[in-house]
Order: C-alpha cells, then sequence, then structure tokens
C-alpha cells in the first residue's frame, strides 16, 4: 500500500513543478494552479483506468445520481459530527479556564487565560450553529 503515497506524493511533485496551467486566471507553479493540477490529473489517472477496465462512466454518473440522497445525509451527519467536536474542545477549554481560576495553580504551570476563553466561546458559538443548522 505504500505505492500509492508515492503515487500520489509523485503526481503532487509534478503538479508543484510544472509549468501547465489549468486556468487562465492561475498563475503557473501557484499553489492553486498546483492542487487544480493534481486533482485533474488524479481524477483523469481513475477514469482512464476505470474506462481500460471495462467500466462505463455513463452508468456510474447515474449511480452517483441515484445515491445522492445518501451522500447529502453522510456528509451533513460528518459535517455535523466535525462541529460537534469543535464545540466539546470549546467546552473543554472553558470548563478548563474556570476551574483554574478556582484552583491555585502550582509554580510553572501554564494557566489558559481570560482570551483564549473568550475565543473559545466565540469558536464555540459558531460552532453550534453548525451542529443544529
Amino acid at each position: 500500500m505504500r505505492w500509492i503515497g508515492r503515487f500520489l506524493g509523485a503526481l503532487w511533485g509534478f503538479s508543484r513543478r510544472s509549468w501547465v496551467t489549468v486556468h487562465e486566471d492561475l498563475r503557473p507553479r501557484s499553489g492553486a494552479s498546483a492542487l487544480y493540477l493534481f486533482l485533474f490529473l488524479l481524477f483523469f489517472i481513475v477514469g482512464l483506468v476505470l474506462v481500460l477496465l471495462g467500466v462505463d462512466l455513463d452508468s456510474i454518473d447515474r449511480w452517483f445520481d441515484a445515491h445522492a440522497e445518501w451522500f447529502d445525509a453522510v456528509g451533513s451527519a460528518l459535517f455535523r459530527i466535525l462541529f460537534g467536536v469543535i464545540l466539546a474542545m470549546c467546552g473543554l477549554v472553558i470548563v478548563g479556564g474556570l476551574c483554574q481560576r478556582v484552583v491555585p495553580s502550582m509554580k510553572g504551570e501554564d494557566r489558559i487565560g481570560v482570551g483564549m476563553m473568550i475565543g473559545a466561546l466565540l469558536v464555540g458559538y459558531f460552532a453550534w450553529f453548525g451542529v443544529i443548522g
């Protein structure tokens, strides 16, 4: 399985060093141009392999369209789980900071500052809308 990582690394290295431009608004050898070229090459190679194996790309497209609701549901669930984890981390930062205010600190111990707790509160506020939205 190590060959997959080496293949993707080589593809990314080629994309970073290439002077091929994939869009007229992107500078050759820029990060955005490299990302576009990498994704194009990756999907092109996957499509080429599928066609060489005898798979009809039109039937794959119809299958994706038939299962679009499932992809939407899974993507929404993963999105909410991600924001739930972010919300839990923000809660831990706030509770930890408040506990450090009550318990006397030991020498050399780093404390969570008020600014960090306010920042966690702001991030948690927006993460809450990601969870319930």
